[in-house]
């Protein structure tokens, strides 16, 4: 108990510091362009053996505001560190190129996006959100996507079968999967805190569903999650997993701005922990290179689009 009570004060803290360092916002101007980098961190409990398998990736990337609410997305992964995690990090990648663009009519909110998303799919994705009330909102994701890869050279891979295989550089695959997630978000405003169910068909063409909970601090967000779904085919799958999430934002001010040009850090740093999670189940595609669960995908006068960053 007295490290759960310990636990809670460490993540309270820091989000509060961090909402001190935050400001507002700011809404990019038509021809903008923002390059930015962070970093990502993957680690895994294998054995007693190697305690923690670890894979450190640098992701730089772009994003070039045309107006009218049309957004150029780019990113690229950099190997820095690899022990234990695949062959196939090992090389210098491109993870997303798109061009999307936003619609509002009302109270009804939609994206449309089209290109290279990350997980190495590629395609359609259409989001749509609808705040009914101050308190109550109803969304949704459909995409139509197939798989793909660019690098600068082949790597090895575990196939289905446990035999290593080679991964082209350069490979695009057949628009072959649907999926689809709906959902409904509550905010219950005294608290910040949000509560959100959703479930669907995800990439790896099994079906899921979810259930969070996020208190939401003016720089940081910590989730707590559960989910519910079909058996993977591999050895070790599970239908049950849950942990917990903490998406922190990292300060406006941290940038170097001109006229037309931003450069700056990512905008958030996100620390995730799964328990009984295998690495194929209920795993969706990224269309936006910054994504994360805080942000909504959609520009929205609802919940946390009316908190300060």
């Amino acid at each position: 108990m007295e490290r759960k009570i310990l636990f809670k004060r460490i993540i309270t803290s820091i989000c509060l510091a961090l909402s001190v360092l935050t400001g507002m916002a700011q809404t990019p101007r038509a021809g903008e362009v923002e390059v930015f980098a962070g970093a990502e961190l993957n680690y895994a409990d294998i054995n007693y053996v190697r305690l923690y398998n670890v894979l450190i990736n640098l992701t730089p990337g772009v994003k070039w505001h045309l107006g009218h609410d049309w957004l150029v997305t780019g990113q690229a992964y950099i190997p820095l560190y690899n022990d234990g995690y695949q062959n196939k990090h090992n090389v210098v990648r491109l993870t997303n190129a798109a061009l999307a663009k936003q619609l509002h009519f009302g109270n009804q909110h939609f994206k449309l996006t089209g290109g290279l998303f990350g997980y190495d799919r590629y395609g359609l994705d259409l989001r749509w959100m609808y705040p009914v009330t101050s308190w109550l909102m109803f969304n949704a994701q459909a995409g139509y996507t197939g798989e793909w890869r660019l690098a600068l050279n082949d790597a090895t891979d575990w196939g289905k079968n446990h035999e290593i295989v080679k991964t082209k550089s350069t490979d695009f695959g057949s628009l072959d999967r649907f999926s689809g997630i709906v959902g409904a978000n509550v905010w219950l405003e005294p608290w910040h805190t949000e509560l959100r169910l959703s479930g669907g068909r995800y990439i790896g063409e099994e079906y899921g569903v979810q259930a969070e909970i996020m208190r939401h601090f003016p720089g940081c967000t910590v989730e707590l999650y559960a989910q519910y779904h079909e058996r993977a085919k591999t050895k070790y799958a599970n239908r049950e997993g849950g942990g917990f999430k903490v998406i922190m934002l990292l300060p406006d001010k941290w940038k170097w701005k001109s006229r037309k040009v931003t450069l700056r850090p990512a905008s958030n740093f996100r620390l995730t922990y799964n328990a009984q999670a295998d690495v194929v189940s209920m795993k969706m595609y990224t269309t936006d290179p910054e994504e994360n669960e805080r942000t909504y995908p959609v520009r929205i006068p609802w919940g946390t689009g009316n908190l300060k960053k």
